[in-house]
């Protein structure tokens, strides 16, 4: 009796052992030399976002910005509206759309840079959502790039950045906007459906 209580006391002592064995994994942590890629997802959350697209394409046109304003799904009266007042060449090879930190929650910053052409801030005005479950409004935007499959045709609106506002779902309690990474360019992607405030910005080759 003995022997056979013994003999189970060591079996289990001994898968104790091999369990504390299982627990720990070979290898450990060590530091990486830090690239600029590291910095994108903080900068990303104080609000900074850019999107870079190949302009060569029409590398010496001329061309105006413009921006478009939609509420609810409807396109506001007197838009689209011209984010400069004139029309200018094209000399460069690259175009960035990006978002900067706004001091007021009630109105966007963002920024432009065409290559060797121009560049400059604008600013659009942001719309409060009733967040229902926490009976308070707030502001919560976020930019989303077009898919580039439109053609090049003169005299057309081609959208580049979309910025919309988050939405409240009924059903979880929460604002949130989720799904596409890229939007259709005649809107027929789920997030405008959704979206109760955005912005389509762009160009028009002359």
């Amino acid at each position: 009796m003995k022997k056979t209580i013994i003999a189970l006391l060591l079996t289990l002592a001994a898968l104790a052992g091999r369990a504390q064995e299982e627990k720990t994994i070979e290898g450990q942590f060590k530091m990486n030399e830090e690239s600029i890629n590291d910095y994108i997802p903080l900068l990303k959350a104080k609000g900074y976002e850019a999107f870079s697209f190949d302009v060569s394409a029409i590398k010496g046109q001329h061309v105006t910005l413009h921006f478009r304003e939609y509420v609810n799904g409807k396109e506001v009266e007197g838009s689209p509206k011209l984010l400069m007042p004139y029309t200018f060449e094209t000399r460069g090879d690259k175009l960035i759309i990006g978002t900067l930190p706004s001091e007021k929650d009630s109105i966007a910053q963002l920024g432009l840079c065409w290559d060797n052409t121009l560049s400059f801030g604008f600013m659009l005005k942001r719309k409060p959502l009733f967040w229902e479950s926490e009976n308070q409004y707030i502001y919560s935007y976020r930019a989303i790039p077009f898919e580039l499959t439109m053609p090049l045709e003169k005299e057309t609106f081609i959208p580049l950045v979309f910025y919309c506002s988050f939405w409240y779902d009924e059903k979880d309690k929460v604002t949130r906007c989720c799904g596409e990474n890229y939007i259709a360019p005649d809107l027929s992607s789920d997030i405008p459906k959704h979206s109760p405030h955005y912005y389509t910005i762009g160009i028009i080759i002359h």
